[in-house]
């Protein structure tokens, strides 16, 4: 029963009328519209959905529970370059940067007028240890040398559906050569993997340890290291909690239905 009230409040939590629109544009991928409503302003690329918010009263501070639960893996590692695969509006940008201001970020963006829009409208950090791609996600992965990410954060969407690059088992190869040996890939997915699927077998066959969290608000993230020692699930949810306890986001009650694949 706590899990079902924790849903719906959710659920309320996350969505705010649409708002005024103060932005509109079209680009070859369809449109991107800005809006606010009270202290938020959100950025949707159609008339439904809200692929990013921000509250302009405290920006780095993520909204959108999936991606406080995406936030929840900095406290496995100390340390690593950090690359996001989607942008959005920057909330995951915002937080990770505000984190530690001196990681290195690379940001990869499919779209130039989201990036271009983003850095209008959503205060997207400008530092020198912050680098911004307009590439595919995976065209840019097969340039990277190996190893070189501690984390890699995964969030591609379009309007109305996931990317479909992001549930593939070359997809996940690629993230993994990435990675630094125990890095995190941590994926914003549609539903969870059940050990029926396809993404579930490839999951275990490319990484050593996959975790996952359902958000309660549709979404599920998932979380898949390589590393020579295996996670031990505790460990990772106390870890997570020390974020809520340094104020870098409410993750608390997240913490608590991160469970093994």
């Amino acid at each position: 029963m706590t899990r079902i009230v924790d849903d719906i409040l959710q659920t309320l939590l996350d969505r705010d009328p649409p708002g005024q629109e103060i932005h509109r544009e079209v680009d070859e991928y369809g449109d991107i519209i800005v809006t606010e409503h009270k202290q938020y302003r959100m950025l949707r690329f159609d008339e439904l959905y809200e692929q990013s918010k921000v509250s302009m009263r405290a920006p780095a501070s993520p909204i959108h529970h999936y991606i406080k639960a995406m936030l929840m893996a900095i406290a496995w590692r100390e340390e690593g370059d950090v690359l996001l695969l989607g942008l959005g509006g920057g909330s995951l940008l915002r937080a990770l940067h505000a984190y530690d201001p001196e990681r290195r970020l690379d940001v990869v963006e499919l779209r130039s007028r989201v990036l271009a829009v983003a850095r209008s409208y959503f205060t997207l950090p400008e530092a020198g240890c912050v680098n911004y791609h307009i590439d595919d996600a995976g065209r840019y992965l097969r340039r990277v040398p190996m190893r070189r990410y501690g984390f890699i954060f995964s969030d591609l969407y379009s309007a109305f559906s996931m990317s479909p690059q992001q549930g593939t088992e070359a997809f996940l190869e690629r993230c993994r050569d990435a990675l630094c040996d125990g890095g995190w890939l941590v994926l914003n997915y549609l539903e969870m993997p059940h050990s029926q699927t396809l993404l579930y077998h490839a999951l275990y066959r490319v990484f050593t340890d996959v975790f996952f969290c359902e958000t309660g608000s549709g979404n599920v993230v998932i979380y898949a290291s390589y590393a020579t020692n295996a996670y031990r699930l505790q460990a990772l949810q106390t870890q997570a909690l020390r974020l809520s306890r340094d104020g870098v986001a409410e993750v608390g009650h997240l913490a608590r239905y991160l469970t093994r694949l």
